[in-house]
């Protein structure tokens, strides 16, 4: 409809606080802004927050993927943009760009899926549901890995954690971000320091307040695969690779390998 705009676009400053103590911009820093200028571009079209509330309805982060160029890092300038680029299943897919606001170059690229769901029933809505039909863009190139299940062989057990009051966001359950600090905090220095390209996570199912989430880890020549348990059923699955996919072909490759 002519009164979107196809793509939103916002400035931020990277903040001390947003980086590790290498300086880089944190994967669970990097999955809250792609979070919040989702939000900003919905808030921008007339559907805040508030609004799909009293429509019963929230958009809930299901699946994202990120393809690192170049890390920010503490108090450079971005400028990041964000747009809907189709559907997949019940996912209402987003592309979102981390541009140095004074370069133009793009640092960071990832893509995201989001469920629309009631609030209180946690049943999900189909994309035609919405009934509000926003632009498409589809004529940007990501390289960011496509956003699939991720399957871990011969997994050993890493450790637990338990969900406390600071982890709980407004709408009930574990917020998105915490689980890229949950996954990064079992890991070796070593391994956390080690620049990643490609970082993927799924968020399967939600973890309450006071609830316990066990750990298990697998490793490959070049990825690490991290997965958090609630008893027998799976809450996230999380994964970092350092291989890079820099050509279409590749992705696609990597898609029909991943499905």
């Amino acid at each position: 409809m002519s009164e979107y705009k196809a793509v939103s676009s916002f400035d931020y400053n990277v903040q001390f606080f947003d980086c590790d103590y290498k300086g880089r911009m944190k994967m669970s820093a990097i999955l809250r802004i792609c979070a919040e200028v989702a939000g900003y571009d919905y808030t921008e079209k007339g559907f805040s927050h508030e609004v799909l509330w009293d429509m019963n309805m929230v958009f809930l982060t299901s699946r994202a993927s990120v393809h690192i160029n170049s890390y920010p890092t503490s108090k450079q300038k971005l400028t990041v943009s964000t747009w809907e680029c189709g559907k997949k299943g019940a996912m209402f897919l987003r592309g979102i760009y981390f541009k140095d606001k004074s370069t133009g170059n793009i640092l960071i690229e990832a893509l995201t899926g989001w469920l629309l769901v009631d609030p209180n029933t946690r049943r999900i809505y189909r994309p035609g549901q919405f009934g509000y039909d926003m632009p498409q863009v589809t004529d940007r190139q990501l390289k960011a890995l496509p956003i699939a299940k991720i399957a871990a062989e011969d997994v050993v057990r890493a450790g637990e954690w338990t969900a406390h009051n600071t982890d709980i966001d407004a709408n009930g359950h574990v917020y998105n971000a915490v689980y890229a600090d949950i996954a990064s905090n079992i890991m070796s220095p070593k391994e956390f320091e080690a620049d990643i390209s490609d970082m993927r996570i799924n968020f399967v199912s939600e973890v309450k307040n006071g609830e316990k989430i066990e750990l298990f880890r697998s490793d490959g020549a070049n990825s690490t695969i991290i997965i958090g348990k609630t008893g027998e059923k799976t809450c996230f699955e999380y994964e970092i690779i350092n291989n890079q996919y820099n050509t279409l072909s590749d992705i696609q490759e990597a898609d029909k390998y991943l499905e």
